[in-house]
């Protein structure tokens, strides 16, 4: 199997501070170290790495898959979307949540996740998470893709979600690998988890690759070609460990009529295009969707300078969040829940018992990084 070599890209990672698929630091020099004079960052970013033809295509590719149909979820900007909390019940907000899961569908996203890490789908029951799956789908309309978090500790939980998942209208699933034993977590015990689950589920399944909420289990990219091309239900991943290496190895293998390939974050979005990306699921989609749909926009235009531009905007804007969910939460309240409507969103959207709503110190950081982006999307 031919293969490209590209080196992986890296920056200094600071310390983490919460369980938030927004708050993993992602290595792209290209795109973050916009004072450096060495190399212009848009004369690498021009010409993709990864042609229309993957080798994969051109090389490896049985007859068998060029003849079979994949249902792979829609490129582009995906929001994983947040949950509101009547906080003196302790239930969810179901006529805010419908609102908010409206106004996303109609903010130019290419789909939803429902019940993905910053939806704190690990508070949840299975009845909430079902009923959450319920809301988008009734909410967003028939047609418009959902894809639902199954993750769980046990083969027969994520199959059960997977059930309840398909029944309440969803597309697509997000998976992560068990992890609760790490160290008993061998790549035999993933192999067979994903096997099992892949060959009973109703549903095509995307990886979701987040080490830092999996013990440190991190998919690298040959488990899943293998695991992509054991099962042809397994059509996509979300690549929130950052390595955009790996973007360009799965285009490479799979190429992008077979897989999708989406970062997991949108500061490394023009980057991951470049690399072969079927686009993003970006927690900071929450907060101004409009915006990163726009940056998405621009690049497939070949708008280069101009997505360059308010990459680096929001880039910067985005570092506000990366504190954990409850700070993507305080800002998509000031933001994008007010402009779905949304009355008291400030306290729907705490985060669920036990967890703590930003201090005041963070919120008023929040407030000033974000305001060059609120005139954006606002004009959007």
């Amino acid at each position: 199997m031919h293969r490209i070599n590209m080196a992986t890209l890296t920056e200094e990672r600071p310390q983490l501070t919460n369980m938030e698929d927004n708050s993993l630091p992602i290595g792209a020099p290209i795109l973050l170290d916009h004072h450096s004079k060495a190399t212009d960052p848009l004369e690498l970013l021009k010409t993709p790495a990864i042609s229309t033809v993957s080798p994969a295509d051109a090389i490896s590719e049985t007859s068998s898959e060029r003849s079979t149909s994949y249902n792979i979820p829609p490129s582009g900007v995906w929001a994983p979307t947040i949950t509101f909390f009547d906080h003196n019940t302790d239930e969810l907000s179901e006529d805010s949540q419908a609102k908010y899961y409206s106004y996303l569908s109609k903010s130019g996203l290419a789909g939803l996740v429902v019940l993905g890490t910053n939806a704190e789908t690990f508070l949840l029951t299975r009845d909430e998470r079902k009923r959450l799956i319920e809301i988008a789908r009734q909410a967003c309309g028939p047609s418009f893709p959902i894809m639902a978090g199954v993750s769980g500790h046990s083969t027969k939980q994520v199959l059960n979600y997977i059930r309840d998942a398909a029944d309440a209208g969803a597309d697509y699933v997000l998976l992560l690998p068990p992890s609760y034993f790490g160290k008993q977590t061998t790549p035999a015990v993933i192999d067979n988890f994903f096997h099992e689950v892949a060959s009973k589920s109703s549903l095509p399944i995307v990886i979701y690759n987040l080490p830092m909420v999996t013990n440190g289990i991190d998919l690298d990219s040959a488990t899943i070609v293998r695991l992509a091309r054991a099962h042809d239900n397994i059509v996509g991943v979300k690549l929130t460990c950052g390595a955009v290496a790996k973007i360009v190895r799965l285009t490479a293998e799979l190429g992008p009529q077979r897989f999708a390939t989406f970062g997991g974050q949108s500061d490394f979005l023009l980057g991951g295009l470049a690399s072969g990306s079927a686009g993003t699921i970006a927690g900071f989609a929450n907060v101004f969707p409009k915006t990163i749909v726009k940056m998405y926009d621009l690049w497939k235009e070949e708008k280069y300078q101009e997505a360059m531009q308010l990459h680096q905007t929001a880039a910067l804007a985005e570092q506000a969040c990366k504190a954990g969910i409850a700070t993507v939460k305080y800002a998509a309240a000031l933001n994008t829940a007010k402009a779905a409507g949304i009355e008291g969103a400030l306290e729907e959207l705490k985060p669920r018992r036990p967890y703590l709503e930003p201090s005041v110190g963070e919120k008023k950081a929040i407030d000033l990084m974000i305001e060059p982006l609120v005139k954006i999307e606002a004009g959007l």
